[in-house]
């Protein structure tokens, strides 16, 4: 047997069994299963399974066949909506109506979801299954012969395969060609050996998540081990089986596909918060289920859905009442709207919203058992009694660190004297005495762990943000001048005590520090709110314009409202007050609906957009306020309407000035910059700042602006809150990486003056970007590197936008070097993410340059100004050798792209011509042994003339068709049929098989004038009939048949694919 050296993917494939194996899996090849493709059950498990479980029943075969059959071919309106039905199928089971045997009707369960060991678990690799088209899932996991779980390999020894592409596979090829299949992948797993991840396949990319634990206790590391940590932990056999019984989740209703796979950290926290509230549960314990401690933004709202399904469905609670906590009405609407979408999974009818205590004290009061109430605490008073001294009711508090811990007495003195008030938490006790608590918290204190018992389950900052749940955070200091420190603080408390020194009354300087709160007086400082204002436009507007900012989202916290105010109108201007307010940007003050390209969005997108200014003041209204502010910051629903809008990334409501509003509890996954100007504490400072760590699409990291001097409040903070490491990174740290790869592009264009960019004129800039990009393209490895380089030193930079040591110099450097890159990037048409994905949509990259225009006459194959000469011209005439490379590639990349919608075969022709080209460019400084400038540019001229060869092939060919007398469509049944002549080597005229073209051509429309023809088995058969019967009719060798319909399948897709 032949040795195999490198480490392949069927290797992988065979270590992934292995794991499997190891977790007492079965493992068979697909190959040596007895099955047809078209088969998804592994029917010899399923009866393996119900003999095992329902052995007294002695099911008959016909039987079995209704219980398979009741399984497969249920079916939904759409693919969603079949995985759905296919979900509750199996957690529900089927009854069995078995009168013709005049037996019972018996339940029969798909799975034993409570005596783990009745169930059969199966690894299968190469399982072929034939859906639109024949596909081959790396693995597929299997319980009692029905499909779970599809995982798609990557092999971590190749380079160039990234993960994303196995991804691609699950998500478009499988979906799309094996939908009997996927419709139950209800956990979708890729990896490539060093990542691994889980997800649903309705969720994008960057929601997939690793799996680092098997018991929530203990994690596992990154790369292999989280491989190992996922087969150990999710599969194994309790944990998938209990993951599909209770945490998959479907809404009641979703516009968009919504389908939740649980992240390892909400499982688990559930699980362990599930055990210990069955522990302490009243009458026999103590009534403390336990904390909950969760990194803010890592998805504590799911794991309270999870939490609740497991109590909701339990038998040894005996059908329990949940109440759901919060202290803040905003936080209790975000709940809500999830919560009600979610009676049918929570199995539970009775869930609703507490709006008031009216609604509290009728429904709520009595309760029989069951319900999922949602309330704000602050419902519960004085005047609210018992409600219910049931045992089995469980109160679930989100953040749990504020109102909710509160049991203490206080005094208050009123018109009947000295009274005792408690707090809310001490009523809400006295409502349901006997109920179970459990406290949800990411910023957990002392007073949490008394009131709701120890920590039960935790993930931590830096867990979440090594796991991408939540992005990292940088914090980026403010200008020394205007930072609240102690030297300032120092000054104002010396002039306390010069004026008690010269005599002036202890009780009038006491008076004076009162009203004037030295703290406040600082920040309200006219000078230091000018310098504050005049940073941050000059900061966010750089951000913007260098791209540093994904959507322009940001907040500006204030110490308080008439700060607040007073820096609106610093910013947008006060018409009643021009002179103290001109306002430096009084443009950002005019409303509309968005800042993005309105033809890019759909109609739904624009159509929930609202004309909004671009800067708003959100707060609460005061009964004092002046008219002016009053008016501005508007009722209630109008600030919900605020809320709604800065949440859609397509709005013009890009920046809120904000005080105690939206700084906890507020989710708004594009916001990623902060603007601090406000004094923050411990938990209140992490639940502000971690605003901006929300994922979403292109955003790498939050970044917090500081101008008030967080640094000792955040490092204590930091040590309660996020783990052993600080996840705040310095801006010090971007800097420096900025600082190295932009020394290297130095050092890699040493030979290269690009001095006059930063003095010469417009016209001399651009003439030297040209000159930049033939020079960093005239060697391959020089141009990787530049390439690599400056894109690093733009991320750094992003990050570290606006830090006064970078210099004006470097500014220009910066921009010269990215322009270069960006030049050479659309020069070479690869602003595609990666090279695989670039080659496999070569025929899809840009606009047209052949067409064939609708409203011509058939036949008539139009071309466009890029094929004229004078365009052609335009490209021979550039002096740049690289530079016209490229373009030529670029030109024959529009070609190809064109008339691969006319003629798929001849395309994928000219396609492999133009890629082995590509590959000689690619390898140049392999090819050319002597660098010099002479050699290397007429090696790529010559490159040049083979592409301005393939090009002139590709028009000549595609205008033949007028020349033998038959459409652009005939021309390409013809090419398909003379191919395939060539490839097998047998006799047939020309003529003849320009008359079989036609034919194929009439034969196809016969079939293909049905708008879903594709999809229809029945109608794709008869075609097949109908094109071997032609071809055999017109002797036709028969050994080519099933060659020529694969290809005329093809082409025939493809026209219905473009037309």
């Amino acid at each position: 047997m032949e040795k195999s050296y490198s480490y392949s993917e069927s290797n992988f494939e065979n270590a992934v069994i292995e794991l499997f194996e190891k977790q007492s899996y079965k493992y068979e090849c697909g190959y040596d299963i007895h099955r047809t493709n078209e088969e998804i059950l592994l029917t010899s498990d399923f009866k393996e399974y119900l003999n095992t479980r329902y052995s007294s029943l002695s099911l008959k075969e016909d039987e079995i066949e209704y219980l398979v059959h009741n399984l497969l071919f249920a079916r939904g309106t759409s693919f969603y909506s079949t995985m759905k039905l296919t979900l509750n199928q199996l957690r529900s089971g089927v009854n069995l109506d078995r009168s013709r045997y005049h037996l019972k009707q018996e339940h029969i369960d798909y799975f034993d979801f409570d005596n783990v060991g009745n169930n059969v678990f199966k690894a299968v690799n190469q399982l072929e299954v034939k859906g639109s088209t024949i596909r081959r899932p790396d693995v597929v996991i299997f319980i009692n012969g029905i499909p779970v779980s599809v995982i798609e390999l990557k092999n971590l020894s190749d380079a160039t395969v990234k993960m994303h592409d196995a991804y691609e596979q699950l998500h478009i090829r499988y979906s799309r060609d094996i939908e009997n299949l996927m419709r139950f992948s209800f956990l979708s797993v890729i990896s490539d050996g060093v990542n691994t991840k889980v997800g649903s396949l309705f969720a994008d990319y960057k929601h997939y998540f690793p799996w680092k634990s098997v018991d929530g206790i203990n994690y596992s590391k990154d790369g292999i081990e989280s491989l190992i940590s996922l087969v150990g932990g999710l599969f194994e056999h309790g944990t998938l089986l209990n993951v599909i019984h209770h945490y998959i989740y479907f809404p009641d209703t979703s516009k968009h596909d919504l389908m939740v796979v649980p992240k390892y950290s909400q499982y688990y926290a559930s699980e362990l918060l599930f055990k210990s509230i069955n522990e302490h549960m009243r009458p026999d314990g103590d009534g403390k289920g336990g904390t909950y401690f969760g990194a803010t933004g890592c998805g504590k709202s799911y794991t309270m859905l999870f939490l609740s399904r497991r109590l909701s469905t339990s038998t040894n609670l005996n059908n329990p009442t949940i109440v759901l906590l919060t202290d803040r009405t905003d936080l209790d609407d975000q709940l809500s709207e999830t919560f009600e979408a979610s009676k049918e999974y929570l199995v539970d009818k009775n869930t609703l919203n507490i709006a008031s205590r009216d609604i509290l004290n009728k429904v709520v009061r009595d309760v029989p058992s069951g319900g999922v109430f949602l309330m704000t605490v602050q419902k519960f008073d004085e005047n609210v009694k018992l409600l219910s001294d049931r045992s089995n009711i469980v109160c679930i508090s989100d953040e749990a660190h504020r109102t909710q811990v509160n049991l203490d007495a206080s005094l208050k003195i009123d018109e009947e004297g000295i009274k005792k008030h408690y707090g809310f938490a001490t009523y809400l006790r006295n409502s349901f005495p006997n109920a179970t608590y459990v406290g949800f918290t990411g910023t957990p204190i002392d007073a949490t762990i008394n009131v709701f018992g120890p920590i039960v389950a935790s993930y931590k900052m830096k867990q979440s943000v090594d796991d991408g749940s939540t992005v990292g955070i940088d914090l980026l200091p403010g200008p020394s001048a205007v930072r609240l420190d102690e030297t300032k603080l120092a000054i104002v408390d010396k002039y306390y005590n010069e004026q008690l020194t010269k005599g002036t009354n202890k009780y009038e300087v006491n008076q004076s520090i009162k009203d004037m709160a030295t703290v406040r007086t600082i920040i309200d400082n006219d000078s230091r709110l000018d310098l504050v204002v005049d940073h941050f436009i000059r900061h966010y507007e750089l951000r913007v314009k260098e791209g540093s900012t994904v959507k322009g989202k940001a907040m500006f916290v204030c110490y308080d409202r008439k700060i607040a105010y007073k820096l609106y109108k610093k910013i947008v201007g006060d018409p009643k007050d021009k002179k103290h307010f001109p306002g430096l940007r009084p443009e950002w003050n005019i409303a509309k609906k968005t800042q993005e390209d309105e033809s890019k969005l759909s109609y739904e997108e624009l159509n929930q957009l609202k004309p909004v200014e671009m800067i708003k003041l959100v707060a609460t209204r005061a009964d004092n306020d002046e008219p002016d502010l009053y008016n501005l910051l508007g009722t209630s629903e109008y600030r919900e309407g605020l809320s709604k809008l800065f949440k859609d990334e397509n709005s013009n409501f890009k920046i809120a000035i904000v005080v105690d509003m939206w700084i906890t509890g507020f989710d708004c996954e594009s916001l990623d910059t902060m603007y601090l100007d406000k004094p923050l504490e411990r938990h209140t400072l992490i639940q502000t700042i971690s605003r901006v760590n929300r994922v979403f699409e292109g955003k790498d990291k939050g970044l917090i602006v500081d101008y008030i001097g967080i640094e000792a409040s955040l490092a204590k903070a930091m040590q309660l809150y996020s783990g052993d490491i600080n996840p705040v990174s310095e801006i010090d740290a971007s800097y420096i990486i900025f600082k190295d790869q932009m020394k290297a592009v130095d050092e890699l264009m040493h030979d290269f003056d690009s001095s006059s960019f930063e003095t010469g004129s417009d016209l001399d800039r651009l003439i030297l970007l040209n000159k930049g990009m033939e020079f960093v393209q005239k060697l391959e490895d020089r141009e990787t590197r530049f390439m690599g380089l400056v894109f690093r030193m733009k991320k750094a930079f992003d990050l570290c936008v606006g830090d006064p040591r970078i210099t004006d110099q470097e500014m220009f450097k910066l921009h010269f070097y990215c322009a270069i890159r960006s030049g050479i990037l659309k020069v070479g048409g690869e602003g595609t993410p990666d090279a695989e994905r670039m080659n496999d949509e070569v025929k899809k990259l840009v606009d047209a340059c052949i067409a064939v225009a609708k409203d011509q006459d058939e036949g008539e194959l139009t071309t466009t100004e890029i094929f004229s000469d004078e365009y052609l011209k335009k490209i021979q005439g550039i002096p740049y050798k690289n530079t016209k490379f490229k373009m030529l590639i670029e030109l024959l990349r529009r070609a190809i792209k064109k008339y691969g919608k006319v003629n798929k075969y001849k395309a994928d022709e000219f396609s492999k011509r133009m890629k082995d080209l590509v590959d000689k460019y690619n390898k140049r400084d392999g090819t050319i042994l002597i660098s010099n400038d002479y050699v290397i540019n007429e090696f790529i001229d010559s490159l040049s003339e083979e592409a301005q060869k393939i090009l002139d092939d590709l028009q000549k060919d595609a205008n033949t068709f007028k020349e033998m007398g038959i459409t652009f469509e005939e021309k390409a049944f013809y090419d398909i049929l003379k191919a395939i002549r060539d490839k097998y080597g047998f006799k047939y005229d020309d003529a003849k098989l320009i008359e079989l073209a036609k034919k194929v051509k009439a034969t196809v429309d016969d079939k293909a004038k049905y708008t879903d023809w594709s999809s229809k088995s029945n109608i794709k058969a008869s075609l097949q009939s109908d094109i071997i019967r032609l071809l055999n009719k017109n002797g036709y060798p028969p050994m080519t048949f099933e060659d020529v319909y694969a290809k005329v399948l093809a082409q025939v897709e493809n026209f219905k694919k473009f037309e």
